[in-house]
């Protein structure tokens, strides 16, 4: 078998490499996933080895990626001395075969290749749902879908508005996957993660020498997005003044960068995203109207969650298979006292709060059925301030009553549990209930 091994520690790339073409196989070694891209259609691995690592991380996950893309999709076995559960996961989502800490057991590689060989897929950490990552069962979101998969060939700019935890990026790389820009480059850009100085710098790249430290010549995202797809996420944090140049760029399919001579020309399919209203933003003079409309040319707007009341279900579903497949956890099903406390939860972080409050209550549960007591919310977060709450100005005792009320509510009485999620002692809520007992409940003062 051939075999690709993207190793970025010499010993270790020592170690497999012998080790390898000692049981007969052929080894590519390299590293670098960038190059590592270039060899997969050339050498044609039977799999691939990459040690995953900080500093190209992000590169790291566009191989997996462009591995599992391909036909027939090439196994990518990640590698790495510091595993974290965001990391597994993320390896798998995008393709990965497995996650594995080194040291690399060569017994475990030699079975690795022999279940590969023997054309058979060893049990993945959770789910992958490489065809069709979106689960949905509402009829705006599978419309919503439907469409995203027409104008995938295109190179239209698409525009996916919606609150934060919607899943704005898994659109957009539901629209990548469903182009014929699948097998090349997916860059994401988070543009309120950078000071407006490196912002220019990350989008349009720089010549050596543009400025202090600029010691060679740098791509911009723009470039390292060539013939793929860019995501601008939370474009709308882009300055106003970087906005004429980003217009330019999508007018023109050529990008200057940073001290640079003469424009480079990039074949590049954008698309945006934004959790703020758009339009206002627009009417405020915050955000260029013709860079508005030069973005959305495909507007898609993503449903918060409390609006697609029969996705809460089969998202249950799918992230208790995948916590309880990761955590060796025997939980197999809710109760349906749980199932209605989610149904009836209004969801203010959407599917990224219903993901935690799951994982959340596999770790916590003992039993192969979810009960209610293990269902937790995290009483920090608010609801979206666009969207109404609900509540009205009222006076700070009123406000300090509806609170415990609805603390305990959430834990079924259980004052020791309300009391954590107050930030107080039990003592102290209980000077509250018996301050309050002709408001509260009396189920729970008495208890």
């Amino acid at each position: 078998m051939n075999v690709l091994l993207i190793e970025t520690d010499d010993e270790d790339a020592r170690k497999i490499s012998s080790f390898l073409r000692e049981k007969g196989h052929v080894c590519f070694l390299t590293d670098s996933p960038r190059s590592a891209k270039g060899l997969l259609k050339k050498e044609s691995p039977g799999l691939a080895l990459i040690h995953m690592n900080g500093n190209a991380a992000a590169q790291g996950m566009e191989f997996i990626e462009a591995a599992a893309n391909l036909e027939p999709p090439v196994p990518v076995i990640v590698l790495t001395r510091k595993p974290r559960l965001d990391d597994a996961v993320e390896s798998v989502k995008n393709g990965a075969w497995d996650f594995w800490t080194k040291p690399v057991s060569p017994e475990r590689l030699t079975k690795a290749i022999e279940l590969i060989e023997a054309g058979k897929r060893q049990p993945a950490a959770a789910p992958t749902l490489a065809e069709d990552p979106i689960i949905s069962r509402d009829p705006h979101l599978c419309a919503m879908k439907a469409l995203a998969r027409k104008i995938a060939p295109s190179k239209a700019a698409v525009f996916i508005q919606g609150e934060s935890g919607t899943g704005k990026e898994l659109f957009a790389r539901y629209i990548h996957r469903q182009s014929g820009r699948k097998d090349n480059p997916f860059i994401a850009l988070n543009c309120a993660a950078l000071p407006d100085t490196l912002l220019e710098s990350e989008l349009f790249g720089y010549e050596k020498g543009a400025f202090t430290g600029a010691i060679r010549n740098r791509e911009g995202k723009f470039e390292l997005a060539h013939t793929g797809t860019l995501l601008l996420d939370e474009v709308t944090e882009i300055p106003f003044h970087l906005q004429a140049k980003l217009l330019r760029v999508l007018q023109e399919s050529e990008v200057d960068r940073l001290g640079g001579k003469y424009p480079v020309a990039v074949d590049v399919r954008v698309i945006a995203t934004t959790n703020i209203r758009i339009e206002e933003r627009v009417r405020e003079d915050k955000f260029r109207k013709d860079l508005y409309y030069r973005l959305n040319v495909i507007p898609l707007r993503i449903p918060p969650l409390r609006e697609r009341p029969a996705d809460i279900a089969p998202l249950t579903d799918h992230f208790l298979a995948r916590y309880a497949a990761e955590n060796g956890s025997k939980a197999a099903s809710f109760a349906p006292e749980s199932l209605k406390k989610l149904a009836d939860y209004p969801w203010p972080g959407n599917v990224r709060e219903l993901q935690n409050v799951v994982q959340r209550a596999v770790l916590i549960s003992d039993s192969r059925v979810v009960g209610s007591e293990s269902i937790m919310f995290d009483p920090g977060l608010e609801a979206d301030p666009a969207q109404p709450s609900g509540l009205s100005l009222m006076p700070l005792c009123e406000m300090e009553k509806l609170m415990i009320e609805k603390a305990l509510c959430s834990v079924e009485g259980n004052r020791t549990r309300a009391a954590e999620l107050l930030g107080i002692s039990v003592r102290t809520l209980r000077n509250k209930l018996a301050e309050y007992r002709q408001t509260i409940d009396s189920e729970f003062s008495d208890q």
